[in-house]
């Protein structure tokens, strides 16, 4: 009889080990993730300051991240995930989309859905009629660049207040380089 809760208890440690625990959410998931559930019940969920409001609801509702906290995440994210990549930024140049707003809505649609987009294409993951909401700006550059760097005794630079429009401008004109020579490519061939 021993020996059989010997037993027992050996499978059940395996079992459990066997599961893998869950990490428990970050609170900026957490927050788009309420972001997103309240903005579903909307009316009027196309219109930017109702997008505003919902934002400021789904912060107030979750524990451990100040607004600051929030946009400075968001801003890492935007920029250094979305806005850097080529890729990305090509498909909002063809699809006539603003990279930062584009870039803040994937973000605030949550991790799973930038690597979509990352690996598959803007135009893959939303459909090609319903990507006009993706060019709604709900943090101004200077926002996300005051809550990255700002403290009590500092402020943002010039620079860092505008370092957003200086990559994507950047970005843009790398493109135009690589554009000319694909067509420089197909001109010789």
């Amino acid at each position: 009889m021993a020996n059989s809760n010997v037993t027992e208890q050996n499978a059940s440690r395996e079992a459990s080990s066997n599961k893998k625990a869950r990490k428990p959410k970050d609170a900026f998931c957490m927050v788009n993730e309420k972001y997103r559930n309240i903005l579903f019940h909307q009316m009027q969920k196309d219109q930017v300051e109702v997008k505003k409001m919902v934002f400021e609801e789904a912060l107030k509702q979750i524990e451990g991240i100040t607004k600051n906290g929030y946009l400075s995440t968001l801003r890492d994210i935007v920029l250094n995930r979305l806005v850097s990549n080529l890729k990305f930024s090509k498909d909002c140049i063809d699809l006539s989309l603003n990279p930062f707003a584009a870039a803040q809505n994937i973000a605030m649609s949550g991790k799973k859905q930038v690597e979509k987009v990352l690996s598959f294409g803007i135009e893959s993951v939303y459909k090609a009629d319903d990507i006009t909401f993706l060019n709604d700006e709900l943090f101004s550059e200077g926002e996300m660049a005051k809550a990255r760097f700002s403290s009590v005794s500092t402020s943002p630079s010039e620079s860092q207040l505008n370092e957003a429009s200086k990559l994507i401008s950047a970005v843009k004109q790398v493109l135009e380089i690589m554009n000319g020579s694909d067509s420089d490519r197909a001109q010789s061939a």
